[in-house]
């Protein structure tokens, strides 16, 4: 249905509805002018009051409840016959109006968006994170069933876009035929497949065996498969499955087993061993498989967490994982990962295409000076108790060059109990552009920033252009910081907030008189 006959018809059920009203109009008058209708509005008037007519302008209906047949009006048979008929006008005018309003929406700029943008945002839609919480009874609803059941026309968009279906998110039983329909529907483009089985008892080991029943015909375009849970026992069901498996277009395999129940793990003695020539990126959480062979070579992104006791590595691993990865670009190693014997000196590992590296646990100083990073520009430090940040600031080379780290720009703290940084710690870490501080303690980072610490009329960090903050900040501490380093010509450039002050409005405003502020409600910790 085209614009131009919507506004025609919006045009002449418009018509319809004005000719409605006009007799409606009509009918009312010779109501009215009814000698008994007269009359018994008289009566009523005398026995009820006003109260007993319609509030509207043109108010003529009696709206009494009588107590007896005494009460009720008494219109002559030709007065009830008018009535009716404008009952029935009204009821026709509201059939009319509620059209208008039907297909007044498909005049709204959102429907009127040309195809090939719809596309674009359904895309970007079909790829934004679902976290609402999962429980047998609520059942998501996946986003392309959404826009498909919108309109005619967005629905005919949705089928006929192959890439809106190829990322396959599984974490309920239901919609049954989710999983079939989104393997027709993407026409045999690269998926996209997450298993995510962390809701108890909703997704169990022989669902998942099911599961992979249906998707193991189509391994030859996984593009992406993660696998997160809290039972082992899927985990297992799942590596039968990709033991032998080839997938020749797989670039990222993720297998988390997370959860409360103790220090699980899983090792997995073949995995992928038909092959996997494009795999670039893993994260494996408590679960282990042959390191530093296929498929795990010439990885660019390493992301390792919680290895316990039968996963963790061992340095010589570590080592070897490492050289059959040349090209490694970012490294992630939370919780537990490699055993170091205490006292043990280790040879330093070098990685000299190392872009991003992040660290935590409690051999975070020792990590980061047994690995060289020449070319790391960001770094993250997470979860660390005060001993073991000291511990690191003592680590770092001093002086202005850079020392460890001369090509670093950006530094991310996340739950970190700190010590207060000092001038040395600034100075070994020079060309910080950009910081982020997420619930750790971060008003020791702003005292530092004030112009009162400042040596020989030197900030510390004077490249640094964007602070994110996450956290309990104080607002006049901040404002400060922010007002002082803009009078010093160092002025911030953008400042990412979640603070308690990011509701009120003004406060806000006046730190954006010196820096562009964007606020942030929720901070996704397990990226």
């Amino acid at each position: 249905m085209g614009l131009t006959t919507i506004r025609d018809i919006i045009a002449e059920l418009n018509r319809q509805a004005a000719e409605h009203q006009v007799h409606r109009l009509l009918l009312i008058k010779q109501i009215t002018a009814d000698p008994t209708y007269q009359r018994e509005i008289k009566r009523i008037q005398a026995s009820h009051g006003w109260n007993a007519f319609h509030s509207a302008p043109d108010g003529w209906r009696v709206v009494l409840e009588p107590s007896s047949d005494a009460d009720s009006p008494h219109f002559s048979p030709a007065v009830n016959v008018l009535m009716n008929e404008v009952h029935t006008n009204e009821a026709s005018l509201s059939c009319i109006r509620a059209k208008i309003d039907a297909l007044s929406t498909f005049l709204l700029p959102v429907f009127r968006l040309p195809p090939e943008v719809l596309v674009l945002i359904f895309k970007a839609g079909g790829r934004m994170p679902h976290d609402g919480p999962i429980t047998e009874s609520s059942t998501p609803r996946p986003f392309p069933l959404v826009v498909a059941s919108v309109s005619r026309q967005w629905r005919e968009i949705a089928v006929n876009t192959p890439d809106l279906w190829t990322n396959i998110v599984i974490r309920h039983p239901r919609p049954y035929g989710w999983v079939p329909l989104c393997l027709q529907r993407s026409c045999g483009q690269p998926i996209d497949i997450t298993i995510d089985c962390r809701s108890a008892g909703l997704l169990t080991a022989p669902m998942v065996d099911n599961l992979m029943t249906i998707l193991m015909p189509h391994v030859h375009r996984w593009r992406r498969f993660a696998h997160m849970t809290s039972d082992p026992a899927t985990v297992y069901t799942i590596g039968r499955r990709l033991a032998d498996a080839r997938a020749p277009e797989l670039r990222h395999l993720q297998l988390s087993l997370s959860g409360s129940s103790g220090n699980q793990e899983v090792v997995l003695h073949d995995i992928l061993q038909g092959g996997a020539e494009a795999l670039s990126s893993i994260r494996f959480d408590s679960l282990a498989t042959p390191w530093g062979s296929a498929p795990l070579v010439n990885l660019t992104t390493i992301d390792l967490r919680w290895l316990w006791l039968r996963t963790r590595l061992q340095y010589d691993q570590f080592r070897d994982m490492l050289a059959a990865s040349p090209r490694i670009r970012a490294l992630i190693l939370r919780g537990t990962y490699i055993h170091l014997h205490s006292g043990r000196t280790y040879p330093v590992l070098s990685i000299p295409t190392l872009r991003y590296l992040e660290l935590s646990g409690d051999n975070v100083c020792r990590m980061s000076s047994l690995l060289s990073t020449p070319a790391l520009e960001e770094l993250t430090l997470a979860n660390l108790d005060e001993t073991e940040f000291r511990e690191f600031v003592d680590s770092l080379p001093p002086g202005r060059d850079g020392g460890r780290y001369p090509a670093l720009h950006a530094l991310s703290l996340l739950n970190a109990s700190m010590c207060t940084p000092t001038r040395g710690f600034m100075l070994a870490l020079p060309t910080i552009t950009h910081l982020t501080v997420i619930n750790s303690a971060t008003a020791k980072f702003l005292e530092l920033f004030r112009k009162e610490h400042a040596e020989d009329g030197l900030l510390s960090w004077p490249r640094l252009r964007k602070l994110t903050l996450v956290d309990d900040v104080d607002y006049f501490l901040l404002y400060g910081v922010v007002k002082e380093r803009a009078a010093l010509r160092l002025p911030l450039e953008r400042l990412i907030l979640n603070a308690p002050f990011i509701h009120d409005d003004y406060l806000v405003e006046t730190l954006e008189e010196y820096v562009a502020v964007d606020i942030v409600k929720d901070v996704d910790l397990d990226h």
